[in-house]
């Protein structure tokens, strides 16, 4: 009994948020946790499964201003597109209190919900690659990025375009943005 008790204290800290996050990137570091591989991606400072929850409410607030920085017309037909379902999860969960509207994505089951009634006319990105929306805007512009420092390097410096002057409607594109991975 002992034996699994002392197990669950010093696991705990790598589990739970009990812990600053400095502490905990120390805490992990001292358990050469980083040496644990639970996806091919790096990791970062923290373990992985906590580091993908890092910067969820800066990806709404970056999110937010630039949903504020657009006219009241595009506002109520704008949408947002994310690279992945944490990303369209962290909108969705945080982005109430910025007034945003649900996101979307291509990403696993984010994909079978589709463009809803999204046309793309107006549309703010995350984390997509502006190599995937040229080909469906005439017009994308950097209008932010979103950074955090603990987060999974892949959900760092992302990028936040608003693009404008779509090719084809969402619906049309849907295919093109189906990631299933």
């Amino acid at each position: 009994m002992v034996p699994l008790i002392a197990g669950g204290i010093i696991a705990a800290p790598l589990a739970l948020p009990i812990l600053p996050v400095d502490g905990a990137v120390a805490y992990a570091h001292y358990w050469d946790v980083e040496s644990i591989r639970v996806e091919k991606e790096p990791s970062g400072k923290l373990p992985q499964l906590y580091a993908d929850m890092m910067g969820w409410p800066q990806q709404a607030e970056v999110v937010g201003s630039v949903f504020r920085s657009l006219t009241s017309e595009e506002q109520s037909k704008v949408a947002i597109l994310t690279k992945n379902y944490g990303q369209a999860g962290a909108i969705d969960y945080f982005g109430s209190a910025y007034g945003l509207p649900h996101a979307l994505s291509g990403h696993n089951n984010y994909y079978l919900w589709g463009p809803q009634q999204y046309s793309g006319e107006v549309v703010i990105t995350v984390g997509m690659p502006i190599e995937e929306l040229k080909p469906l805007f005439g017009q994308v512009g950097l209008a932010g990025t979103i950074n955090n420092e603990y987060a999974i390097p892949e959900e760092n410096n992302l990028p936040v375009y608003v693009c404008r002057h779509p090719k084809m409607t969402l619906k049309e594109a849907w295919p093109r943005l189906k990631f299933y991975g």
